[in-house]
């Protein structure tokens, strides 16, 4: 007989022989591959077994190992493995048959996530020489995780595969068989069942994005330090997410390497960077004194978590030590999330409650997605809802968009707190320009006191002097005229009059209306005392106590001074009435006579009287107006 006729009936034998010692596998443990369509989850028909990690045996001596069917009958399918089983060597046994007439290839890999993996089939080249454990699987470029397996027509064969399970918690130990030219559409269909998944995870990833840019933009206008650390919070989270979904299914080191270490160390960075964007965004230094300590305390021993999660990465091949720590960190961010909203609702500040709302629904979610990974909740028949990355997106989602309602109400608060440091300043400004004309007002007024006094003083007595001394010349010299000593006496009474009207004008303390209207009234008087006028003063029982400048007090004066002086050269009148109105914010002055009235085809004869009347009253901003009824009747108006 041929080798090959020798081999098939000694193979069967040997499945038989390592049946029995199983003591558990049933008839259907035999997998015949012609039978397989597409693919096929064959745990159920693999045997177990585990050694201690590293534990060093021969490729001949792995046949012997105690393969028990139970654990993973119990298990399968889509189980993740225990935590004692990733920190062991762990080694499957499964028994399959080509019942066909041609040569039949199908890839076989252990589980999604798992590494070192070796295939051995157990044959015989020379039956005489007994049976042999041969290296046997070409590793797939398209799933680096599965292992080509031939069988020829009619061929039966026992393979057996050592592998280990990367240290993480999605682990999913599922071997499978799946057909080589299936083998494509297989990692299609596998990744199309996280298709709404990854669609959300990518829609969040995008949003993130968009936030770094908006951010860095912030940056660059404002020069906002905390908007660099929140472009760096949210770099790591679109990366985290990212990543998470784009190398789903790949067996590449890196992606064993991201799930085992770099996302757990991104989550770090990512909090440890948003620690200190809230530190400065909310200015706790200033603002929130207690919390600022709190945060900037935690940083520390958050940094120490992550050193010592790293050491132990890289120290120790146990996973239980790494999960441990890994759920020791995570408590470590709910007590800092949880002391930093009961901070949030004790303040009741409306900005600090936007974060703590966002880090309250961030928690809230991440509670949910570690129950669905630790204790496998379902939520719905919508394979969406009982993902553990959803529900950690939804968090974030919900957390940006409170944190984005808190950018809008600082942005409203800082607007209006920088018109309101305007209104400060320009009232400010205001203040100290009023100041500023206030003392130059004093100092004018003090310059007008000193003038009006030294006036008074000088000019005064010397004028008066010389009236005194034109007036006893003339009574010395009563027998004789001197027309031009009664122009002294006349000159010198004119002109003390006029120096008395420029003091009084010049006089600070006499910028009043009450200090005009008893000018006027007694000027009007004495004016035309000895006259053939009979003069009339009225003024108001109430006088309003407002100020009045001494530029207007002169022109208004000068004003009515002539017009007494028309009234008594032109108007042939017996009687005149001046009255005087200070109301609504004016004061008017209403000059009646019983004359012959002022005929305006003749207005020369006054000469630059009434011009200048006119001119006076526009200069101070007032009005000037003139009517007959019977007689002259002139109105002087002047806003106050």
């Amino acid at each position: 007989m041929t080798n090959n006729h020798y081999l098939k009936p000694l193979l069967l034998l040997l499945t038989l022989v390592l049946a029995l010692r199983g003591q558990a596998q049933n008839d259907s443990a035999v997998i015949d591959i012609a039978k397989i369509r597409l693919d096929s989850a064959i745990g159920k028909n693999c045997w177990f077994a585990s050694l201690p990690k590293g534990t060093k045996i021969a490729d001949s001596a792995i046949p012997y190992l105690p393969f028990k069917p139970g654990k993973l009958g119990r298990y399968m399918p889509h189980y993740p493995p225990s935590s004692e089983l990733m920190e062991k060597d762990n080694y499957l046994r499964f028994a399959i048959v080509n019942n066909s007439d041609s040569g039949r290839y199908m890839f076989f890999l252990p589980g999604i996530y798992c590494r070192d993996i070796m295939l051995y089939k157990f044959t015989a080249d020379k039956p005489e020489e007994g049976y042999k454990l041969q290296p046997a699987g070409e590793m797939c470029e398209r799933f680096k995780g599965a292992r080509l397996i031939y069988l020829g027509p009619n061929e039966s064969a026992v393979y057996f595969c050592r592998f280990n399970f990367v240290r993480t918690n999605i682990n999913i130990f599922t071997p499978y068989l799946i057909r080589t030219d299936y083998m494509n559409a297989w990692i299609m269909r596998k990744r199309s069942l996280d298709y709404e998944l990854d669609i959300v995870t990518y829609v969040v990833a995008g949003v993130m994005l968009m936030m770094i840019f908006y951010s860095l933009a912030v940056y660059v206008q404002n020069r906002n330090k905390e908007f660099i650390y929140y472009a760096i919070y949210t770099l790591c989270t679109a990366t985290l997410l990212f990543l998470k979904s784009f190398m789903s299914l790949s067996a590449s080191w890196f992606h064993y390497f991201y799930e085992e270490y770099l996302d757990f160390m991104i989550m770090i960075a990512s909090v440890f960077t948003y620690l200190i964007f809230v530190r400065k965004f909310l200015n706790t230094k200033e603002n929130h004194p207690w919390l600022d300590k709190f945060l900037r305390i935690t940083l520390w021993p958050l940094s120490i978590l992550s050193l010592v999660f790293t050491i132990l990465y890289f120290s120790t091949n146990k996973y239980i030590v790494l999960n441990n720590m890994e759920f020791v960190i995570k408590i470590f961010f709910f007590l800092i999330a949880i002391m930093f909203i009961v901070y949030s609702i004790k303040k009741n500040d409306t900005l600090l409650n936007y974060l703590a709302g966002g880090s309250f629904a961030l928690i809230f979610f991440s509670i949910i997605s570690q129950g669905i990974i630790m204790f496998g909740w379902t939520f719905s028949e919508m394979q969406l809802l009982n993902r553990a990355l959803f529900y950690y997106e939804m968090g974030l989602v919900v957390e940006l968009i409170l944190f984005l309602s808190g950018l809008a109400y600082k942005n409203r608060r800082d607007i209006i707190e920088r018109v309101k440091e305007r209104e400060r300043l320009k009232l400010e400004n205001e203040r100290k320009e009023f100041e500023k004309q206030m003392a130059v007002v004093t100092a004018t007024q003090h310059e007008r006191d000193r003038i009006s006094a030294d006036m008074h003083d000088e000019l005064g007595s010397g004028v008066t002097a010389i009236r005194l001394m034109s007036e006893i010349l003339k009574s010395r010299m009563k027998d004789q005229s001197f027309p031009e000593l009664e122009k002294i006496s006349n000159s010198a009474n004119d002109l003390l009059g006029k120096m008395n009207t420029i003091i009084w004008t010049m006089k600070s303390s006499n910028d009043t209306v009450e200090s005009l209207v008893a000018y006027i009234r007694a000027h009007a008087i004495e004016y035309f005392d000895n006259t053939h006028i009979d003069c009339t003063v009225r003024v108001p029982a109430v006088i309003p106590q407002s100020d009045i400048s001494g530029e207007k007090r002169r022109n208004i004066f000068l004003s009515i001074k002539e017009a007494l002086n028309n009234a008594i050269k032109h108007s042939q009148a017996s009687k005149l009435v001046i009255e005087i109105i200070a109301r609504d914010n004016q004061l008017m002055v209403r000059i009646a006579d019983n004359g012959v009235g002022i005929d305006t085809e003749k207005l020369r004869r006054f000469g630059n009287g009434l011009s200048n009347m006119k001119r006076r009253m526009e200069l101070i901003g007032g009005t000037f107006s003139i009517e007959n009824d019977g007689g002259a009747v002139l109105l002087f108006i002047l806003p106050l």
